[in-house]
C-alpha cells in the first residue's frame, strides 16, 4: 500500500494559497499552539495566576529588578511583595489615571508615561524629586517616547523632541536638547506615529513610511541615514527581534532589515503567511495592539485584546511560523520579567507557564489543521485506507474530503496518551484531496 508522511510543520500558520493548493508543511489553522525548533505541534504553556494586586493600581511593568504598578496613591503589594512594587505619581489634571502607557528605566530611575481620564497625558520622572510630572515647558506629554544614546524622544506634532544628555528633565538645555525636523523628510504622511529602535539607529515611524535616524550624544550628528516605504499606525505595535525591528502595518506584519551585501535597507513581508486574517482584525476595528519579543520562548507575540498573534524563529532550525493565541480574558499589559512573560487581567497578574496546562482552570482549546493534500497525485480519486499518527495527549482526529464543502467531515476519532506504539488508525474514504484535523481539548499536555 502506498504511503505518504507528513512530520514537518514549520511553515506555520499560511492562509495565502488556496486551500487545495498549500504545502503540506504550511497548516490552514493552527490555534493556541506554535511551532516547535523540531518543526512539530505543541500546545501553548498556559496562564498561571500569581495573584491579586491592589485595586487602584494600573500598568505592569518590569525594572530595576521588579515588576512596577502606579497610582496617584502610596501603597504595598502585600500579596506578591517579592515579585511587586509600585511607584506614586502626581496627577495635575485632578481626573484620575486611566491608564500606564509606557515606562522607561533611565538613568537608574523610572520614566513613565501616563493618561488621566481627561484625555491628556503626562511623563513622569520617579527620580525623588517633586513634581514626579515633568514641568518643563518643552516636554511634548505625548504617548510615544524612547530612549536612544542618553536622551529620551518624543513625538511632538509633527517634529520629534529629545532631552539634554542624561537629564531626562530638561528638554530645553541649549545645544544639548532639541528637536528632529522629521516631518521635512516627508513627501505625503507627515505626522509621526510610532517610535522604535533598529539596531543603534532611532526609526520614526508615520502612517505610510518610516525614516532610520542615526542618534548620538551631540545633536549636531543627528542624521537622516535611510528611508522605508512602510509603516504603521500603532504606537507599541512594534518589538525588537534578532536585531530586526517588527511592525504591524496597515498591509500585515511587516520588519525593516538590512539589504544582503549592502547597506540599505528593506521593508521585508515576514507576516505576509497571515496578512489576510490581519487585514480582517483591523477592518473589525477596536485595535490597541502590543508587540512584545518574549525571549524566553523565542517568540514575537502581538497582543490585542483577548487573542494573540505569535511568530515562532529559528534560524539554525529553519523554522518561521505563525500561530494564533486566544485566552479567556482580554490582556491589559504585558511584560517580560526575568525570562518570563506577565500578564495583567483587571487586579490579577498571571504568569504563562509551560507546566499549565490550562488557563487558571479553563480548558485551552487547540486545533491544528492540514490543507487538502493530494498525495502528490492531483486530480486522481483515491482510497485511503488508514493513517498513522505520533502524539502525546488526549486529541480527536477526524479528516475533511470536500474542499468544495468544509462541512464534509468524517467521524472523530478519540485518541489519548502516546500514540507511537499504537496501530494505524483505519480511514475508509475516497477523496482526490483530504485535510487532517486535530483538536484538543483536555486539560493535559499536548
Amino acid at each position: 500500500m502506498p504511503t505518504i508522511t507528513y512530520d514537518k510543520f514549520d511553515g506555520g500558520l499560511d492562509v495565502r494559497q488556496l486551500a487545495t493548493t498549500a504545502d503540506a508543511n504550511r497548516l490552514r489553522q493552527l490555534e493556541n499552539a506554535f511551532v516547535t525548533t523540531g518543526k512539530t505541534i505543541r500546545k501553548r504553556p498556559g496562564l498561571k495566576k500569581v495573584g491579586d494586586i491592589q485595586a487602584g493600581t494600573f500598568g505592569l511593568f518590569s525594572g530595576l529588578g521588579k515588576i512596577w504598578t502606579f497610582s496617584t496613591f502610596e501603597t504595598e503589594h502585600l500579596n506578591l511583595p517579592e515579585l511587586l512594587s509600585h511607584g506614586k505619581l502626581d496627577d495635575p489634571t485632578q481626573t484620575g489615571i486611566k491608564r500606564i502607557v509606557q515606562v522607561e528605566v533611565f538613568q537608574g530611575y523610572l520614566y513613565v508615561v501616563c493618561q488621566y481620564n481627561d484625555g491628556s497625558y503626562k511623563h513622569h520622572y520617579l527620580d525623588g524629586k517633586t513634581p514626579t510630572y515633568i514641568e518643563d515647558a518643552n516636554c511634548p506629554h505625548t504617548p510615544q517616547v524612547i530612549k536612544n544614546s542618553g536622551k529620551i524622544f518624543a513625538i511632538d506634532d509633527e517634529v520629534v523632541r529629545f532631552t539634554a544628555t542624561n537629564d531626562a528633565r530638561d528638554w530645553t538645555l541649549e545645544e544639548d536638547a532639541g528637536f528632529l525636523a522629521v516631518s521635512l523628510q516627508q513627501s505625503t504622511s507627515n505626522m509621526p506615529t510610532a517610535l522604535g529602535q533598529f539596531e543603534a539607529s532611532l526609526v520614526v515611524f508615520f502612517e505610510d513610511s518610516a525614516q532610520v535616524w542615526t542618534i548620538d550624544p551631540d545633536p549636531k550628528n543627528h542624521r537622516l541615514t535611510q528611508n522605508v516605504p512602510i509603516g504603521t499606525v500603532y504606537s507599541y505595535g512594534h518589538a525588537n527581534m534578532s536585531a530586526d525591528i517588527f511592525f504591524l502595518s496597515p498591509a500585515g506584519f511587516r520588519s525593516v532589515s538590512v539589504q544582503s551585501y549592502t547597506t540599505s535597507l528593506m521593508d521585508t513581508d515576514i507576516g505576509s503567511p497571515i496578512d489576510e486574517l490581519m487585514r480582517k482584525r483591523m477592518r473589525a476595528g477596536d485595535m490597541d495592539p502590543r508587540m512584545v519579543y518574549y525571549r524566553g520562548g523565542g517568540q514575537l507575540i502581538c497582543f490585542i485584546g483577548a487573542e494573540a498573534y505569535v511568530y515562532s524563529y529559528s534560524r539554525s532550525a529553519k523554522v518561521s511560523a505563525w500561530s494564533k493565541w486566544v485566552f479567556p480574558f482580554a490582556i491589559d499589559q504585558v511584560t517580560e520579567h526575568k525570562t518570563k512573560l506577565y500578564v495583567r487581567n483587571g487586579n490579577e497578574v498571571f504568569v504563562f507557564d509551560e507546566m499549565q496546562y490550562t488557563d487558571n482552570g479553563t480548558t485551552i482549546p487547540v486545533l491544528a489543521q492540514l490543507p487538502y493534500l493530494d498525495q502528490r497525485k492531483p486530480s486522481q480519486l483515491k482510497r485511503y485506507q488508514a493513517v498513522d499518527v505520533a502524539a502525546v495527549g488526549d486529541f480527536d482526529i477526524s479528516f475533511l474530503y470536500d474542499p468544495a464543502n468544509p462541512d464534509a467531515e468524517t467521524p472523530v476519532t478519540r485518541m489519548s496518551g502516546d500514540t507511537r506504539p499504537l496501530p494505524a488508525i483505519p480511514v475508509e474514504v475516497g477523496a482526490t484531496n483530504l485535510s487532517i484535523k486535530v483538536a484538543h481539548n483536555s486539560p493535559s499536555e499536548f
